[in-house]
C-alpha cells in the first residue's frame, strides 16, 4: 500500500489548487502508514503557512520517491482507500479464521469480533461520515491538531473576523466547511461588513476572494483600500481618483508581499453559478470566500422559481465550503415581501 500512499502525496503536492479538501478530508489520515510522517508534515505546513508545501521542499526533507501522477488527486485517494479496505478485509478474515480454527473460539464470538472490525472500515466506504464520539483516541488526536493550529495562528484555529464582539462569542474563528449566511435588510451594510472581515483576514495573512454581483471590482477595491488604509484614503476621494502619491506608496509598501486579495465580478452579463465559483476557487485558491449576493445569482440548475433556487444554492454553497475546506460567507437580502 506504500505505492498508493506515495501517489496521493505526489498528487497533492503537484496539484495544490485541488488539494486542500484531500489534505484535510475526513479519516484520510488513517490511510497513511508507511508515509504518515510525510502526510503529517504536509498538514502542519499548511496549517502554519496556509499553502500546500513545495514538492521539492518535502522531498528534500523526507526523501520519498517522485511518482508520476496524472489527473485528479481524488482518483489516487480513492485508489488508496480501495487498497486499504481490501488489505484490512484480508487481514480481518485471516484473524477470524485463526480464532475459529486455531484458538477454538465459538462461532458467535468470532462473528462478533468480525463485525466490530469490519464496521470500522465503513468510514472509508461511504460519502456520509460516521463519527463515534466515544472513540477517545481519535478525539485526543483531533484536539491535538486543533490546539496546534490555534498555537500557530495566534490562539485561534480558524480565521478571526477581527470584529471583537463576534470573535469573543465565536472563539474558533471561521473554519473550513463553514457556511455563514449574512442576512439583513437592503442598505444595512452587509457588503461593507463582509469586506471588513476579508480585510481583517488579509491582514492576518489569509487570501480572501469576494464574488460580487452587485458592485464592480473597482468600487470594491476603493472600499478595501479605505478600510486597510486606516486613514490614508477616503472612499469618496478614491472614487474620484483623488489620492496623495506619498500615502499611496506608503500603502503599497505595507501590503506588497502579502497574499492576493481577489475580486470576481460578472460584468452584468454571465451567470456566476456555484459551478463557476468552483472554477474560480480552483484558479485562485482563496482561504475565505464572500458571495454578494444570493438573490442576484443562479443555482447550477438555473431554476426560475426563487424558492427552489435559494434552496439549491444553500446546498451548493455548503458543498463549496466543505469540499474546498474554506469558510463561505453568503450574503442574502431580507425584504418584507420576500418568500425566499
Amino acid at each position: 500500500m506504500a505505492t498508493e500512499e506515495l501517489a496521493v502525496i505526489n498528487s497533492v503536492l503537484k496539484d495544490p489548487a485541488n488539494s486542500v479538501s484531500i489534505l484535510f478530508g475526513q479519516s484520510v489520515d488513517d490511510l497513511f502508514v508507511a508515509y504518515r510522517d510525510v502526510w503529517d508534515d504536509m498538514k502542519s505546513y499548511y496549517s502554519k503557512h496556509h499553502a500546500i508545501p513545495d514538492f521539492q521542499i518535502m522531498q528534500d526533507k523526507h526523501g520519498f520517491e517522485d511518482v508520476y501522477v496524472k489527473g485528479s488527486g481524488v482518483y489516487y485517494l480513492d485508489n488508496l482507500k480501495n487498497h486499504h479496505i481490501s488489505s484490512r478485509i484480508n487481514s480481518i478474515l485471516s484473524t477470524a479464521d485463526n480464532k475459529l480454527n486455531m484458538e477454538n473460539l465459538s462461532g458467535p464470538e468470532v462473528l462478533g469480533a468480525l463485525q466490530v472490525q469490519l464496521s470500522k472500515l465503513n468510514k472509508f466506504s461511504h460519502s456520509a461520515n460516521d463519527l463515534n464520539i466515544m472513540d477517545f483516541d481519535a478525539a485526543e488526536q483531533y484536539y491535538d491538531e486543533v490546539r496546534e493550529r490555534a498555537l500557530e495562528n495566534g490562539g485561534v484555529p480558524g480565521i478571526p473576523t477581527g470584529v471583537g464582539f463576534i470573535d469573543s462569542a465565536y472563539t474558533s474563528g471561521l473554519r473550513g466547511g463553514d457556511l455563514v449566511v449574512v442576512l439583513g435588510w437592503t442598505g444595512r451594510a452587509k457588503s461593507l461588513f463582509t469586506t471588513l472581515i476579508c480585510c481583517n483576514a488579509h491582514d492576518k495573512g489569509y487570501k480572501p476572494m469576494i464574488v460580487s454581483l452587485e458592485m464592480p471590482g473597482e468600487k470594491i477595491r476603493d472600499r478595501v483600500y479605505t478600510i486597510k488604509g486606516s486613514g490614508l484614503f477616503t472612499n469618496s476621494g478614491l472614487s474620484l481618483g483623488d489620492i496623495e502619491i506619498d500615502n499611496f506608496n506608503t500603502f503599497r509598501n505595507k501590503n506588497e508581499g502579502r497574499p492576493d486579495f481577489l475580486v470576481v465580478t460578472n460584468g452584468g452579463y454571465d451567470e456566476l453559478t456555484p459551478n463557476v465559483i468552483q472554477a474560480k476557487i480552483d484558479q485562485h485558491k482563496p482561504d475565505v470566500l464572500v458571495f454578494d449576493y444570493a438573490q442576484l445569482a443562479s443555482d447550477n440548475e438555473n431554476s426560475t422559481d426563487m424558492t427552489a433556487r435559494m434552496r439549491n444554492m444553500s446546498k451548493q454553497f455548503k458543498r463549496l465550503a466543505v469540499s474546498n475546506d474554506i469558510p463561505v460567507l453568503l450574503i442574502s437580502s431580507a425584504t418584507a415581501d420576500s418568500s425566499a
